[in-house]
């Protein structure tokens, strides 16, 4: 009968410990199998952060290149919103803005469009005799020998400022559309402020602007307009004795052109090459096309 007793004691405590010894195993495992999770989340989030850390160096990297591919430049003189004549490397070039459209001022075969005088002198308020940085795009000229560019003063695109301002429209010409997604966001933002150009229903077409819709109350404001500037202008002209412009026009209609040598000629309306010439600049008088270079037409 002892020796059960003694029998069962030891079954007893053999099972104890068989059972104990499993307890332990599975803890060691479970914290085990915890510590190389932990491992494995802390690796990952240490690799995620390489990879945002890496992302902004790559950012900054380009930014900086960007920065210091573009070209110091000074301007001579703004053609309207979107167009202007700067100095660079020591030669006069022809700058047409990338990514935006103002309205026509000095069109050699549209009437001035509605925002299209509060654009150029917007453009010739900010960059008339300023120093400029131009970041040219992928396709540096068009066909007509433009410089194609992003316009920046004191370290801020002026092409954006022509968005946001509702002053210009987002005009695609692949392959220069780096900053698309930006523009675009930013012409939104015009279009639900209804600025400028987004101030007239239907006004804006993704082929440019139809004037058409907009009716008569821009065409009488403007008329009113310049009638008080000009009215303005002669008595100032008057008080201060100086002398009217030579052949002014009234409109903008002198067509300037560069010949094949390089040489500058303006082409007056009903001029015997004036229906053919291929405008590079539009002038509003003689004086001012002279002033600029050019020469008149022989014929």
């Amino acid at each position: 009968m002892k020796k059960h007793y003694l029998l069962c004691v030891v079954l007893m405590l053999s099972l104890f410990v068989a059972l104990t010894g499993c307890g332990t195993s599975s803890d060691s495992t479970s914290t085990s199998s915890t510590t190389t999770e932990e491992s494995s989340s802390n690796a990952s989030s240490s690799s995620n952060a390489d990879k945002s850390t890496e992302k902004k160096d790559e950012d900054t990297e380009k930014e900086s290149e960007t920065a210091s591919s573009r070209l110091q430049a000074t301007v001579t003189r703004v053609v309207d919103g979107d167009t202007l004549r700067a100095t660079v490397n020591g030669k006069e070039e022809k700058v047409r803005l990338i990514l935006v459209d103002t309205p026509e001022t000095v069109h050699p075969s549209k009437p001035v469009q509605p925002v299209g005088p509060e654009a150029s002198s917007f453009t010739k308020k900010m960059l008339s005799n300023k120093k400029i940085e131009i970041e040219p795009g992928v396709q540096e000229r068009d066909q007509y020998g433009r410089l194609l560019a992003y316009i920046y003063v004191d370290g801020k695109m002026f092409n954006k400022t022509l968005i946001e301002k509702g002053l210009a429209r987002v005009a695609v010409f692949p392959p220069n559309t780096r900053y698309l997604d930006e523009f675009k966001a930013l012409e939104q933002k015009a279009k639900v402020a209804k600025l400028g150009i987004w101030q007239y229903e239907n006004y804006v077409t993704d082929k440019g602007y139809n004037d058409t819709v907009v009716g008569s109350t821009y065409s009488s404001d403007q008329s009113s307009s310049q009638s008080s500037e000009k009215g303005s202008t002669n008595t100032t002209s008057s008080t201060q004795n100086t002398p009217e412009p030579a052949k002014e026009t009234g409109s903008c209609t002198i067509k300037g052109n560069i010949s094949s040598s390089g040489e500058k000629i303006y082409h007056m309306p009903g001029g015997a090459y004036y229906d053919r010439t291929v405008a590079e600049e539009m002038f509003c008088s003689t004086s001012e096309a002279e002033n600029h270079g050019y020469r008149v037409s022989q014929r």
